[in-house]
């Protein structure tokens, strides 16, 4: 008895080992058809292989484990029923192409994106609805499961409803942070691969939005995780919408007794020297010089241009203090230190 279990462990194993060896083969020749399908007018079909690579991997390992222990003849009960390991394999298999289909519809999703057409779809909306899509179907792959083991779903859903209030209390900020998210979708004002500007000030690039959060990532490169109730509840600055092109400004002060005219005129002269240097392709971009106050040490402007994107501001803000350090000083115009005149009582 004892040897021929063992004779049947071996022969198991050695079953498993082969599939798993035949796991590299079939992708092995699927990496020969990705090839052969590359010449062909769209990458479409290059990219779904490419998807179904680890799937068919998997498919064979798990064909593997089956036929290396199913005339191992176990069985379990579950609510008087026998199920054996065809039945344990079905769940496997079910997962498997839940897992396939998601794979394939997200590359589909995304290759479609890239298209002229995909271009002018909203993209959180079309990143949003592939979630759905995905969750969808790893939903029907849970009922197809459920009823492989003859369990039924309405009294399972009538539970679920007893149960929903109390869940309902424990879950009330996931619940908020779900809605917010449909909210942010329905409403596209914020889209993924906008910059926007948080309440605090900082400045950001959207990555993701999930049912959860908001994953954005700073200037500097740190990325911040916002929760989506938090989120849409503060007031924030878009710099994509309606249009990318924003105006930015800088403050300068000149010493009292300075030739205003002749400081205005250097100053956007500087201004349109910058927005040529830098190649900012924003149209009818002249520069506005406005005057705002005495100050205690100056008389105080701002120079105003017009950039391209978030992402150019800081450059153009760096090229336009220089410049107009440069020419000022060229133009014997002061930029008095900061100072305070005492007279004595």
């Amino acid at each position: 008895m004892d040897n021929l279990l063992s004779n049947e462990l071996i022969k198991a194993i050695v079953i498993i080992i082969v599939f798993f060896l035949g796991s590299y083969l079939v992708t092995f020749l699927m990496t020969m058809l990705e090839k052969a399908t590359s010449k062909s007018k769209t990458n479409l079909d290059d990219k779904i292989i490419q998807a179904t690579k680890l799937p068919v991997r998997y498919l064979a390992i798990l064909l593997g484990f089956f036929f290396a222990f199913r005339d191992f003849g176990w069985t379990w009960m579950i609510k008087e029923k026998e199920f054996g390991m065809a039945d344990i394999f079905f769940v496997f298999i079910a997962i498997l192409v839940a897992f396939t289909a998601s794979r394939i519809m997200k590359t589909v999703f995304s290759w479609y994106g890239e298209t002229e057409k995909g271009e002018n779809v909203n993209q959180t909306m079309f990143i949003f609805s592939r979630k759905v899509v995905s969750a969808l179907v790893y939903l029907i792959a849970a009922m197809i499961i459920l009823g492989q083991f003859e369990i039924q779903i309405g009294p399972l859903l009538a539970g679920l409803g007893v149960m929903g209030l109390a869940i309902a209390f424990g879950l009330q900020e996931t619940m908020a942070n779900l809605f917010a998210a449909l909210f942010l979708v329905m409403d596209k004002s914020i889209n993924v691969g906008d910059w926007i500007k948080l309440e605090s000030g900082t400045k950001a690039y959207i990555e993701d939005i999930s049912w959860r959060s908001v994953r954005i990532r700073t200037i500097g490169g740190n990325t911040v995780i916002v929760p989506n109730s938090k989120f849409v509840s503060q007031n924030i600055s878009s710099y994509d919408y309606p249009v990318r092109s924003f105006y930015t400004s800088i403050g300068v002060g000149v010493a009292y007794g300075t030739d205003l005219e002749k400081a205005e005129y250097v100053a956007m002269q500087a201004a349109e020297k910058v927005i040529k240097d830098e190649e900012v392709t924003e149209q009818e971009n002249n520069p506005i010089v406005r005057y705002k106050e005495f100050g205690e040490s100056s008389i105080d402007f701002i120079v105003i241009v017009k950039v391209d994107s978030v992402q150019d501001e800081g450059r153009i803000k760096h090229a336009l203090i220089k410049q107009i350090a440069k020419d000022f000083e060229a133009a014997n115009i002061e930029i008095p230190f900061p100072q305070r005149v005492v007279h004595k009582a």
